[in-house]
């Protein structure tokens, strides 16, 4: 008499883990969009957006909620899908990324200086000297304003972004698809993860009545800039820290040219983009749309292995 043994079925965190296997990235976008839109659900649906249900949300709470949507998407996905993936070893190696410093000074003069130049390139094409002139006079807020912008906050968002945009996403889907491609890609899907702040009318940083136009603008835009952010992320050897500060940096930029020059025009906000498209250009000439990234070099500092999306 022969006894055959039943096949066990498998626990459901197995299954789990074999489904983030399949299609990594795409389980990446999906956790990381329910994650972030679910904090953002209660400014959206009340009067500080659409304006559904009757309640505004106290301010110290739409703070925490946009906090929470940056770390319990981008960070927690990244988090969950490395270690499906890769498990405990992976996320070690992941987590030694936000402290991997060791890139090269030029890269931090780059990101400390890089913006900052652009948007006073660009407030004097159309100012003149008035720029520079604030700059002298007002030499005070480069730190007061822009490295604390840079620094402190709103930096922490980007401790919350970063490792999910660039420290997940870009890392493996430029192994696929190239440095170029995959900064399209992921600069799309970054734009397009912003829908529920241009949902909303009231509290930073509120975009007003939703506007087609102004979106669609928008992801163009973060998909232009991705293309620089893909390139000085890859140079400084794929770290989540360098990452962080290139964010950050060009949010701070912003900050301290409106700090300096309070009735700056939109103009000189095109004028900036327009910039910032001439130098991807320019780098993706140079580097023939490889954009920094060399294999056997970057994939030392991440997950050595291929996935499927």
């Amino acid at each position: 008499m022969s006894v055959v043994a039943a096949n066990p079925k498998p626990s459901f965190l197995t299954s789990l883990k074999s489904a983030l296997s399949a299609h990594p990235f795409v389980w990446f976008v999906v956790l990381t969009y329910v994650g972030s839109w679910l904090c953002l659900t209660p400014m959206v649906l009340g009067q500080d957006g659409l304006g559904l249900l009757p309640y505004s949300v106290p301010f110290a709470l739409y703070v925490a909620l946009f906090l929470a949507a940056s770390f319990f998407g981008p960070t927690l996905a990244a988090l969950v899908v490395t270690a499906a993936l890769d498990g405990r070893p992976g996320i070690k190696q992941f987590l030694r990324r936000y402290v991997q410093w060791r890139v090269g000074v030029r890269w931090y003069l780059l990101i400390l200086f890089g913006f900052p130049a652009i948007y006073l390139l660009a407030a004097s094409i159309w100012m003149g000297v008035r720029p520079l002139e604030a700059v002298v006079q007002q030499w005070s807020t480069f730190f007061t304003t822009y490295l604390f912008a840079l620094l402190i906050f709103p930096a922490i968002l980007q401790w919350g972004e970063e490792p999910g945009w660039r420290g997940f996403a870009q890392t493996r889907m430029q192994r696929l698809y190239g440095a170029l491609r995959a900064s399209l890609i992921v600069g799309f899907l970054h734009a397009f993860w912003h829908l529920p702040v241009y949902l909303l009318v009231v509290g930073p940083p509120a975009s007003g009545p939703f506007d087609l136009v102004k979106f669609t603008s928008n992801i163009v835009a973060v998909m232009i800039v991705t293309v620089l952010f893909t390139w000085i992320f890859n140079g400084g050897a794929q770290s989540i820290l360098v990452a962080v500060l290139m964010h950050s940096s060009f949010n701070a930029s912003q900050a301290w040219l409106g700090t300096l020059i309070p009735d700056v025009s939109q103009q000189v906000g095109y004028t900036a983009l327009a910039i910032i498209a001439v130098c991807a250009v320019v780098v993706t000439l140079l580097t023939r749309g490889k954009l920094g990234y060399d294999p056997g070099r970057n994939e030392g500092a991440a997950n050595p292995e291929v996935a499927p999306v």
